[in-house]
């Protein structure tokens, strides 16, 4: 599951459970940063402002360093975790670790780490709103596959 099985069940479950404390560390680091983000509230409807957050970065109103940026990726898998379940795994591409949804009957694989450096960097070739939305789409209609 994360690049490497343990053998018991107990011990991936303990996996877990730090893998979910490392990411919302990391999503409250971001969250720490952004002034009034009381709109970031792991709703659905707080991916917007996520993306206006993101948008004032890019933009060079706001400054995040490449952990805090980070950050808001985690901050969007802990609001997909929280609304649609999930677990975290280790990937080795551009996305070290991705978050997925629906196993064992399906899995979505959401890579938000690149998508959001990416939003940083270039602006918006998708909004995130979009790219949440292609997410909940695959989720809700039990459809593999990866939403990067």
């Amino acid at each position: 599951m994360f690049g490497f099985h343990k053998s018991t069940q107990q011990v991936e479950v303990d996996v877990q459970d730090e893998f979910i404390e490392r990411v919302n560390a990391a999503a409250e680091d971001f969250l720490a940063v952004v002034p009034n983000h009381g709109a970031l509230d792991y709703s659905p409807q707080s991916v917007q402002a996520l993306d206006a957050v993101l948008d004032e970065v890019y933009q060079g109103r706001l400054s995040l360093t490449p952990m805090q940026t980070v950050g808001a990726a985690a901050y969007l898998y802990e609001l997909c975790r929280r609304q649609y379940g999930g677990l975290y795994e280790v990937c080795d591409d551009d996305d070290p670790v991705v978050l997925v949804t629906g196993e064992p009957d399906f899995d979505v694989c959401l890579c938000a780490i690149s998508k959001v450096e990416q939003r940083v960097r270039q602006g918006s070739t998708e909004s995130l709103l979009a790219f949440f939305q292609r997410y909940v789409r695959a989720v809700d209609s039990r459809q593999s596959g990866t939403i990067n």
